[in-house]
């Protein structure tokens, strides 16, 4: 990482903590006026009272998809806001603190959760970590991290709708058990959600299967799981996290695979600046498209999880010269 990464990073990482520590401060007041009880379960029946809030958009929305009606899911990360440098205010921890189940992705995306917990007097048994714990007997191996992560992982899960899946999965299975009067309901969601993702799946996965050449370069490490899982190789990625500019080192090694592999399309990110991207392209001969969804719903038809699957599958398979059927 070169000097003007690192004082990025560390100034993203000054300015989060204060954030956090203002968070603290005001929220004792919060929580005392309101009697709260965190992590309490809903009294049975009573769906409106079941209060799911998510770290991002994405999770809220796969919640959803595992509950239908039963709940109220309520994102801290706003649709269209890049959760790698997202920045918490008081009111988000005051939502925590409103909380019944609380839903993370773990794996270094989302660690800021933690202290807004803490100061929310969330116990720790009403967070749910979706990406943490998978393994073979789930049907599920995990790609690396990569150079900008802060874990052994590659955290972007539900970029693969198996991943995705899963999530639907542990999502229902916990609320069950939060209120086992309610599981007909939470069953008879959670399977709809389920089967409309592998309808997904399965669209997109005949999209790229008629397609040759998979080659594409992409703003930023969150399109693993989703190469993995359409036979995609992403060539590279334009900066190693989001909010840390490339080196020029880096972005001449990057260049030179562009060009050394015939890539044509490089992939803006709709939440993040495309800058960088516009010199690489420039440089290589490479056209910017974009902008892709990963870490945050967007606009429509992006608002939701299926939607914005689509949305990315729709735009690669164009620039590779398939379509979406």
């Amino acid at each position: 990482m070169n000097a003007l990464s690192r004082a990025t990073s560390v100034a993203l990482r000054s300015r989060r903590s204060t954030r956090i520590v203002c968070c603290v401060a005001l929220l004792f007041a919060a929580v005392g006026c309101t009697g709260a009880v965190p992590g309490a379960a809903p009294p049975s029946g009573d769906a409106a009272h079941y209060r799911v809030v998510t770290t991002t958009s994405v999770l809220a929305d796969l919640a959803r998809l595992a509950l239908g009606t039963f709940a109220t899911v309520t994102s801290i990360v706003p649709a269209g806001v890049d959760v790698h440098t997202f920045e918490p205010s008081p009111s988000d921890v005051r939502s925590l603190a409103q909380a019944n189940l609380v839903l993370a992705n773990g794996l270094g995306l989302d660690g800021w959760v933690t202290p807004l917990l803490d100061a929310a007097r969330v116990p720790t048994t009403a967070l749910l970590l979706l990406g943490e714990g998978l393994d073979a007997s789930a049907g599920w191996s995990y790609l690396p991290g990569g150079t900008g992560t802060s874990g052994a992982h590659d955290p972007h899960i539900w970029m693969d709708p198996r991943g995705a899946a899963l999530y639907v999965e542990r999502v229902a299975a916990r609320a069950t058990i939060d209120d086992p009067a309610n599981a007909a309901a939470i069953a008879t969601a959670s399977a709809a959600g389920l089967a409309s993702i592998a309808a997904l799946d399965a669209q997109i996965a005949a999209g790229f299967a008629a397609v040759g050449s998979k080659q594409i370069v992409t703003f930023h490490d969150a399109f693993g799981y989703f190469a993995r899982a359409y036979g995609i190789t992403v060539v590279g990625v334009a900066v190693a996290s989001p909010g840390q500019d490339p080196s020029a080192k880096e972005i001449a090694t990057l260049i030179t695979a562009i060009r050394a592999t015939g890539v044509r399309a490089i992939f803006s990110e709709a939440q993040l600046p495309a800058k960088v991207l516009e010199q690489i392209a420039r440089d290589s001969g490479a056209t910017v498209l974009g902008g892709l969804y990963s870490d945050a719903l967007g606009l429509a038809p992006a608002d939701s999880y299926l939607g914005l699957m689509r949305f990315d599958a729709a735009a690669i398979l164009t620039a590779l010269g398939g379509r979406l059927k």
